[in-house]
């Protein structure tokens, strides 16, 4: 048992959980391997004196607790450390690079930031951790950053399939995607989408949609935290305003009720699902925003399916 907490701890397992009973790991532990544990859990960064309490959520956004216990240990992963050597894409908000990270393949987003003040590293430092989600199976978190000015590099894991869009659309042409599939991929993104609005603060600017979802190996959706946004990115210009409710075309985030713009994200994707198609592809993407925001455009229901 002790090769196994030991597996644990270094992939992020914090000792000071409690259960429903008020017990925490070391609790259940005696002697040396009590012992060892501690050790291993201050070695690894771990506030061994902060106990969390049952059904407190706090913890799951961080890997491990640091000993400044704001942030998580990969909060400066040295930029030395990455071998990017494939540009893969490029938006207005990013660039992604394919590269190596302690031996493994990862994906590397380059923030194109205007001007990397003090103010907006400061805001980059505190808000990726809540991004490093590792604790559900419908979310693909981000593993880690780098924090270089004037680069700022959110650093995830390859999707083995790439987003839901490519998956359903036919950019993965290996992939069937018969009404099964489809009603999996469907209750994968809901749970993951549950497990996000079980948070009291909302992940910082995470917009639904099938760009945003990837798809692993075992054909499994997951919300893709590398995606979301950061509070110093430019919100003049929505790139995906298909997806969007009204309100929220209209309207500040700050003033809407994000839950229920979440919903109906989740319904445009659900007809995406069942119809194959993408939500007004013979629009440009400013002109169907506007109708959304404006003229009450919609998504048809097809004939047969209950609206």
């Amino acid at each position: 048992y002790q090769g196994v907490a030991d597996d644990l701890i270094h992939a992020g397992a914090l000792i000071t959980v409690c259960n429903r009973f008020e017990k925490m790991p070391l609790d259940y532990c005696s002697g040396s391997l009590a012992a060892r544990l501690h050790e291993l859990a201050v070695q690894t960064g771990q506030d061994v004196q902060q106990r969390v309490e049952y059904r407190d959520q706090s913890w799951m956004t961080m890997k491990t607790r640091s000993r400044d216990a704001t942030m998580s240990r990969h909060k400066g992963i040295p930029v030395a450390q990455l071998n990017l050597h494939n540009k893969v894409d490029a938006t207005p908000l990013y660039e992604v690079w394919r590269g190596k990270w302690q031996g493994n393949t990862i994906v590397a987003r380059l923030l194109a930031v205007r001007e990397c003040s003090s103010r907006v590293t400061r805001d980059f430092s505190e808000q990726f951790p809540r991004l490093r989600i590792f604790s559900h199976t419908n979310i693909e978190p981000v593993l880690g950053c780098c924090v270089s000015p004037p680069r700022l590099i959110v650093v995830s894991r390859p999707a083995e399939l790439g987003t839901l869009y490519q998956v359903v659309h036919g950019a993965q042409n290996a992939v069937v995607v018969d009404t099964a599939r489809a009603l999996k991929f469907a209750i994968d993104v809901a749970r993951g989408m549950r497990f996000l609005h079980s948070f009291e603060k909302n992940i910082p600017n995470y917009h639904l949609n099938s760009h945003h979802v990837v798809v692993d190996e075992d054909m499994t959706a997951k919300l893709n935290m590398a995606d979301a946004q950061f509070s110093f990115q430019s919100k003049a210009k929505i790139y995906h305003p298909q997806w969007y409710a009204p309100e929220a075309l209209q309207r500040s985030p700050v003033v809407i009720n994000r839950h229920a713009a979440d919903m109906w994200s989740f319904s445009v994707l659900l007809w995406e699902l069942v119809t194959r198609d993408v939500p007004f592809v013979e629009m440009s993407p400013m002109e169907s925003g506007m109708k959304i925001a404006t003229e009450g455009l919609r998504c048809i229901t097809p004939p047969g399916i209950s609206s």
